[in-house]
């Protein structure tokens, strides 16, 4: 007997797609959405009051959210109860998914299982006065580089494509570094790059090793390309845990490891002996990928290593340093790794606009150097501020934001926005539950957030 979604009203040819509950029904893709919708609803604050649930009778409360829909509203907690009986249904999504009513329902079917379930990257957008959200650079550029890069800007040929090498833009980035331009291959941000090296190398047993928690788009790209991904928590220090990771290697044999040292969103760095440890028993059987795009602000890289491992690459970014706009990640490892990856790399890939600013980037690095130790100096000081503000653990970084463990992190949150400061919140039950993000800003935008986070505690 067919059963009809509560809330889409889509019908359905089998049960094992849908929950019942009493009279109503709901379906998984209305779970999925509801989902993303107590997700986003939980950060911004923007329920419907005075709601009562059509499956519990139960009124909208400050613990439990009722969200209201256009026939059907349903409540955080029978949100969950329903979540946790589709998930114990084992049949695959593909096959049990037969609607009937809206044929556009049939390109659901088409979409892998494990994409279905991945949550995209995402961004809350919430308009605050002080942005410290993003572990971007607080400082804008000048308005005499501004004015050279206008200059140059001024003699792009928007009819025509871009240097598919980057070349002059490599040579910069070779003069800067030390590194030849044949073991430099340039990216639409690191997010491209970490696609691109999954591509070129998970060839083998098609299993990629991160540690967690960790920057989330190792795991998003290994997903939805198709390979199987290893998580290892870090340990009580967010450290590697260098034992189960060997163990990992030596049963599982991962094509490659992502490692972010600094560790976004930790902070803090890896331990050097173990970082090496892992290049060395691994050998040429796996790639290993340290990502640096906070090394501008512990002031550890691996660049002096890649002529000793050949199994490297190394990962560096703009983002952080004042050009987050433009969007440029760079590669460094072996010219025989780079040709692989030129393999995959799509054409034109880096645009003119952006090689041109970024050629700017390097030829103003006392600039952008200055800035960054006035990050580092900023860094310390609201870390000392953050220990001595009680009910509030400030985890040690080495990068240009601070993790700090709070009693409730998304009331904090609400309340921090409302006072017009934006910071990065994290949910769940994992490692990072209560757990803010805070990245550094001008010495005022820090001022304001460490008065308002204390006048927030304290009442």
């Amino acid at each position: 007997m067919d059963v009809v979604c509560s809330f889409c009203e889509v019908s359905f040819l089998q049960n094992n797609h849908v929950v019942h509950k009493g009279e109503l029904v709901v379906c998984r893709e209305c779970i999925a959405i509801l989902k993303e919708v107590f997700e986003e609803f939980s950060r911004a604050e923007t329920y419907e009051s005075g709601g009562i649930c059509s499956f519990c009778n139960n009124p909208h409360t400050i613990s439990n959210k009722v969200f209201q829909g256009k026939k059907v509203n349903i409540c955080h907690l029978c949100f969950n109860q329903i979540e946790d009986e589709l998930m114990d249904l084992s049949v695959p999504q593909k096959k049990a998914i037969k609607p009937k009513q809206r044929s556009a329902e049939l390109i659901f079917s088409l979409v892998k299982p494990e994409i279905q379930d991945l949550k995209a990257y995402s961004v809350p957008e919430i308009e605050c006065k002080i942005k410290l959200d993003g572990n971007e650079s607080p400082f804008p550029l000048s308005s005499d580089m501004i004015a050279r890069i206008k200059r140059c800007l001024d003699k792009v040929g928007v009819n025509r494509y871009p240097d598919p090498q980057a070349t002059e833009l490599r040579k910069a980035i070779s003069e800067h570094t030390g590194i030849d331009i044949r073991s430099i291959v340039t990216g639409n941000g690191s997010d491209e790059l970490i696609e691109m090296i999954i591509r070129s190398f998970a060839g083998g047993t098609g299993k990629i090793l991160i540690p967690s928690p960790t920057f989330s788009m190792y795991k998003i790209s290994t997903v939805t390309l198709g390979y199987e991904i290893i998580e290892v928590e870090l340990d009580n220090n967010f450290d590697l845990d260098i034992k189960t990771i060997r163990e990992k290697i030596e049963n599982e044999d991962p094509d490659i490891i992502f490692l972010a040292s600094p560790n976004n969103p930790t902070g803090n760095i890896f331990s050097e002996d173990r970082i090496t440890e892992i290049l060395e028993s691994t050998g040429t059987n796996t790639v290993v990928v340290l990502d640096e795009a906070y090394c501008d602000f512990s002031g550890i890289s691996y660049l002096s290593q890649l002529d000793k491992y050949n199994n490297l690459i190394i990962l560096r970014t703009l983002s952080k340093i004042g050009f987050a706009a433009i969007r440029l990640g760079i590669l460094f490892a072996s010219e025989a790794i780079c040709e692989i990856i030129n393999k995959v790399r799509l054409p034109y890939n880096i645009n003119s606009y952006t090689q041109v600013f970024a050629q700017a980037a390097f030829e103003n690095m006392g600039t952008i150097n200055r800035n960054n130790r006035v990050i580092i100096n900023e860094r310390e000081r609201v870390f000392n501020r953050l220990r001595i503000i009680p009910g509030v653990d400030a985890f040690k970084s080495d990068a240009n934001f601070i993790l700090i463990r709070v009693d409730n992190a998304e009331r904090l949150f609400r309340q921090l926005v409302e006072k017009g400061i934006l910071v990065r919140s994290f949910g769940g039950p994992d490692r990072l539950k209560n757990c803010l993000r805070v990245t550094i800003g001008t010495t005022k935008e820090n001022e304001s957030f460490l008065k308002a986070l204390s006048a927030i505690i304290s009442s």
